[in-house]
């Protein structure tokens, strides 16, 4: 299992993820979201990156081409989506294959796909199945994206919610997303910390290619807990 960590606002924090041994580091530029950085200065994060191929833009954006031109301004090629259709993903895969450019063509999405109890349908007793709708919608995208991120969805929002997905409800997701690709990279997020992995690594390290985590390993937004990433490391390195 591997390790994003995400909302990074910082060069220490950066320094420190990446000396840790994160595999991926999240650079957000949403404007909803407590820790939305300005491209100006993702840019100069990432410049101080050793490796800057570990660097993931986070967005939500109106449409593809701001995608693209956001990732030229910061020159970071893997996206995490908060947004976009499935075929507007298609459209951003669809200008990558005439290789404009080297940034555009290695373009990577992550997909972030919201789940909890309102995407389900309760039958008897606690059985469940997910709705039509939402079942499609993680077909649909394990199909053209690289990776989903599965993270705790309210109000039909879903990002910096700091809730858990039940691992029950986790797990058929899973299972939807690997009968439609089974390829695709699995993400999880949403009240992730070094607690959750440790009693869940057992069930996580069977289904999960990553974990996303935020405010897990934080002071406060935005500011990382250099222990806590420690910890947090220790940890995974046990799985």
């Amino acid at each position: 299992m591997q390790v994003k960590i995400c909302g990074l606002t910082r060069f220490e924090d950066v320094n420190k993820c990446e000396v840790s041994g994160a595999n991926l580091i999240g650079f957000i530029n949403i404007e909803r979201s407590k820790r939305n950085v300005k491209l100006r200065m993702i840019k100069e994060l990432v410049s101080s990156m050793k490796n800057r191929d570990k660097a993931v833009l986070v967005l939500e954006p109106e449409n593809p081409e701001e995608v693209i031109m956001k990732m030229k301004k910061t020159g970071i090629r893997n996206v995490q989506l908060h947004s976009l259709t499935n075929n507007e993903i298609k459209y951003l895969r669809w200008i990558g294959g005439f290789h404009r450019n080297a940034l555009e063509s290695n373009l990577k999405v992550i997909r972030a796909v919201g789940i909890s109890e309102e995407s389900l349908k309760f039958m008897n007793g606690n059985e469940f199945r997910f709705s039509h709708d939402k079942k499609k919608e993680i077909e649909d995208f394990a199909k053209t994206c690289d990776a989903l991120l599965f993270d705790y969805q309210i109000n039909g929002k879903s990002g910096g919610t700091g809730r858990q997905i039940p691992i029950k409800i986790l797990l058929e997701a899973v299972k939807i997303a690997k009968n439609a690709n089974y390829n695709v990279k699995i993400f999880l997020a949403g009240g992730i910390n070094s607690e959750r992995l440790q009693n869940k690594k057992e069930v996580l390290e069977k289904v999960i290619d990553y974990v996303d985590v935020n405010s897990g390993v934080e002071y406060a937004p935005g500011i990382k807990n250099p222990d806590r990433v420690d910890d947090l490391m220790k940890i995974r390195a046990l799985i």
